[in-house]
């Protein structure tokens, strides 16, 4: 790739970063790997993100900070930074992650050996708000290297974890070809199932994807609608409703591939899924939030179970 043509570009949706920025900047400017751009979109920031960008920026040629106006919400934030990209592969970066050296070298190598893999990834660390190395919070994803589509696609929504591989590097004309990322705060589950009907997922365990843990992550906002503030940029009652977003965009994503795979094999699995016990009560109560959260709340209380430690004194 020439230099005006980066062979990769990072994407950074980022919003009020400045707790983090700093690592996450540093530990991309050290990848061993150098023909990247780095496109900070930055979504109406309120503290100091902009200002060590900028700072970040006059040093390096290869940063570019895009500004929005208002918050549009972290999915429409993330599109951007595909939007303005021009790699042949992207990874999306957080502002409060880091990456060992090699990791963009060791996903390049496996993404330019193997044409049918769609998604290179590391293996994921977790870190502490002070850099130190911990259990990473949620379950690692394994390599989806089945040459069937339609299983790929099943184990991309079942076995993806909290989503780490999100964070991996895509071939930039099959995420052309995508839905990319939808305004309902879990829509990287079906990039990810998107992507799978395209390729191979490789988890390369030399590289290294370090996820921090803090309590400003979006993972621990436990209100749904204020979780959509986060996703969306206003607060919504529909885009709450998770889990019928997720499915509504899963049948979607079924029925564009069928050059791939016949869509009858992915909507069988996705209507065995949706009519599960559990997946039924999480749609009815996310319809019934939609109508009345006091309903949704009296009706989750029927059904989950008390405690069984009440003394939060107690609790271990």
């Amino acid at each position: 790739m020439t230099a005006a043509t980066p062979k990769v570009t990072l994407a950074m949706p980022v919003f009020n970063g400045s707790n983090y920025i700093r690592d996450a900047l540093d530990s991309i400017l050290a990848q061993t790997f150098t023909d990247f751009e780095l496109v900070v979109c930055d979504n109406a920031s309120t503290d100091e993100t902009c200002a060590i960008v900028q700072e970040y920026a006059a040093k390096d040629p290869r940063i570019v900070l895009i500004r929005n106006p208002k918050n549009l919400g972290a999915s429409a934030n993330y599109n951007l930074g595909f939007e303005h990209g021009r790699g042949r592969y992207l990874k999306w970066c957080a502002h409060d992650d880091q990456l060992s050296a090699n990791f963009l070298a060791e996903c390049v190598k496996v993404l330019d050996a193997s044409p049918d893999v769609a998604l290179a990834f590391g293996s994921t660390r977790g870190i502490t708000p002070t850099n130190e190395i911990t259990t990473p919070t949620g379950a690692d994803t394994p390599s989806l290297d089945s040459d069937d589509p339609a299983m790929r696609f099943r184990q991309a929504i079942e076995l993806a974890g909290t989503c780490f591989p999100i964070f991996g590097l895509f071939r930039r004309e099959n995420l052309a070809k995508s839905t990319l990322h939808r305004p309902y705060y879990g829509s990287d589950r079906a990039v990810l199932a998107e992507a799978a009907l395209m390729g191979k997922f490789v988890r390369v365990e030399d590289a290294i994807f370090y996820n921090r843990e803090h309590e400003q992550r979006s993972i621990n906002i436990d209100d749904k609608v204020q979780r959509s503030l986060w996703q969306t940029g206003k607060k919504s009652r529909g885009a709450a409703a998770e889990h019928l977003n997720l499915t509504r965009h899963l049948f979607e994503i079924a029925s564009r591939h069928g050059d791939i795979v016949s869509p009858w094999r992915l909507y069988g699995h996705l209507l065995g899924r949706s009519l599960r016990p559990r997946q039924l009560g999480r749609y009815g109560l996310e319809l019934a939030n939609i109508v009345s959260p006091a309903l949704a709340g009296g009706v989750k209380r029927m059904f989950v179970r008390p405690s069984r430690n009440p003394d939060p004194s107690k609790a271990v």
